[in-house]
């Protein structure tokens, strides 16, 4: 009798042990992975003035307390790991788990999605909105991003370009005829300004405050989340708010780093990374006002809406970009093919 109650308890252990093994190999596998305690490596070229990163750091805190301290994020921010091509890199090759970069750096990794940067394609809030946030531009940006290695968490804002000076407002492109205007080392920009009668002229941004400073460069065309931060109005005195190019964000990750988290976790941080991106459109469109004051009332600073005249005028130029093959030809071909189709050039 002793021996068969033996058996039984055994049995017993037995059964609760397979069924504690089981059910722990399940949860990995239905989740798409262990559920343990992970880190993640969160990085950015940007600084920690920029709403990328002040938002950021509310986003570290709400994944840690939602995901019940099983999700640690460790924020990279101000180029520690590298420029926005290193970073974009290093989310590819797994280095990196995640990062929040513009277009204009991620098209090194991801030429095909360069078609969304092109001059006066998207030129307002409600193009972004419509096309980006819930339209076929965005879809786009996700499948090339993923097809080159990548999980997109997320689409969110980083500015519109304006045009500044040091010595007229631009109220048409003969205003700008002669002008030596830095812009970003990317063909698509230097064949803009050059449609528009200017001279560009590229160089690193770091050296933009000093060129203005100096009169190497007689205006550049970033917007005034990035200019004013840099001091750029106390040079650039005549403000357009041309919106010549937006450049949405991304919220890249790297796929291994996300088929290691739990469902649960997948689902927290997928839940705060959209949150994310939410609150910088809310944070980043009610700066550009701020700082767009603060250069008037600081640094009497002119600024005005582009006119009649203006508008035709970059439209005009970007269009001879957008159908200019040597640009384009590493973009999405169906894209540009929409693009053209639906601005009726083709």
């Amino acid at each position: 009798m002793k021996k068969k109650v033996l058996i039984v308890a055994l049995s017993a252990v037995m059964a609760i042990g397979m069924s504690v093994g089981l059910t722990g190999c399940g949860s990995g596998s239905s989740s798409g992975g262990s559920g343990k305690t992970v880190t993640l490596h969160f990085a950015s070229s940007q600084g920690t003035t920029h709403v990328w990163y002040k938002e950021a750091k509310k986003f570290k805190e709400n994944v840690e307390k939602d995901s019940d301290g099983t999700i640690k994020v460790a924020l990279e921010f101000g180029g520690v790991d590298g420029s926005d091509k290193d970073t974009a890199e290093g989310v590819q090759s797994g280095t990196i788990d995640m990062y929040i970069g513009s277009t204009v750096g991620f098209d090194t990794s991801v030429p095909k999605i360069g078609f969304v940067n092109l001059p006066y394609f998207i030129n307002s809030y409600d193009k972004v909105d419509k096309l980006i946030y819930n339209g076929w531009v965005g879809e786009t940006i996700k499948k090339d991003a993923e097809d080159a290695g990548f999980k997109i968490l997320g689409l969110t804002d980083c500015d519109f370009r304006w045009l500044s000076t040091k010595k007229k407002l631009v109220k048409s492109a003969a205003d700008l005829k002669g002008l030596k205007m830095r812009v970003p080392e990317s063909p698509m920009f230097v064949n803009f300004f050059k449609n528009m009668g200017a001279k560009p002229t590229t160089m690193a941004f770091t050296e933009v405050p000093s060129a203005l400073q100096q009169g190497t460069i007689d205006g550049q065309d970033n917007g005034p989340t990035l200019s004013y931060p840099n001091g750029l109005q106390q040079f650039n005195k005549y403000w357009v708010k041309s919106n010549h190019s937006f450049a949405s964000a991304v919220v890249a990750m790297n796929p291994d780093s996300w088929s290691k988290l739990s469902k649960d976790q997948q689902e927290v941080l997928q839940k705060n990374v959209d949150e994310y991106c939410e609150n910088i459109k809310t944070g980043l469109r009610a700066e550009v006002k701020e700082d767009e004051k603060k250069m008037v009332e600081e640094d009497n600073c002119k600024v005005i809406e582009p006119t009649a005249q203006l508008k035709a005028d970059m439209k005009k130029a970007a269009y001879k970009v957008w159908q200019d093959k040597k640009v384009t030809k590493t973009f999405d071909q169906d894209a540009v093919k929409r693009m053209l189709k639906e601005a009726g050039l083709n």
